[in-house]
């Protein structure tokens, strides 16, 4: 299935075994990198450079923004459920001009940053994550936070702004990590 969008040979790397929707939308496909077994879901909008590991599942409506020079970089068996705004780029609104067709000295205070999600990390549903936030391994938040600071290793947090609730199951998902290395899959 062919991408209505861009082509694929545009992406500064792609992976085997990946499936990106018909409708994936990416607005700069030379600064995306997409490992192996990787899917996009359709009516995603990227527009950033990505760094995508392998094993990364990204859910439909999700939007993964910020411009050209701000970064989103998600490590293996991470996930986006669906409608997740990653938004690595961002403006206080006190000043300058606010929008992306302006140089950025016009801007003002605008904040050109990172997203991290490291490992088994999970964002849910209708979730914004905010600029310069780091999911340590194993982090997650439940449907509809807001992050606007980084997120402790195998701990689930929900809220506007998010608060941590409890930790994972660590061990259970390491062991089911190895188990899936282990059969090949």
């Amino acid at each position: 299935m062919d991408n209505i969008f861009f082509d694929r040979n545009q992406l500064k790397q792609c992976g085997k075994n990946v499936i990106i929707g018909k409708t994936v939308r990416i607005r700069y496909p030379e600064l995306v990198e997409i490992g192996d077994n990787v899917i996009i879901d359709d009516f995603t909008y990227i527009s950033t450079r990505l760094k995508l590991h392998n094993n990364v599942h990204i859910s439909s409506g999700s939007k993964i923004i910020g411009g050209r020079n701000s970064y989103v970089e998600m490590f293996e068996f991470s996930t986006l459920a669906p409608n997740v705004v990653l938004s690595a780029g961002s403006d206080d609104y006190t000043s300058g001009i606010a929008t992306p067709m302006v140089p950025l000295e016009y801007k003002g205070d605008a904040i050109i940053g990172e997203i991290i999600l490291k490992k088994h990390c999970i964002v849910g549903a209708g979730s914004v994550v905010l600029p310069n936030v780091v999911f340590e391994e194993g982090a997650c938040v439940g449907a509809l936070s807001l992050v606007n600071k980084n997120l402790k290793s195998y701990s689930l947090y929900a809220g506007v702004p998010a608060k941590m609730i409890k930790y994972r199951n660590k061990e259970e998902i390491l062991t089911l990590e190895k188990q899936f290395r282990e059969n090949g899959k």
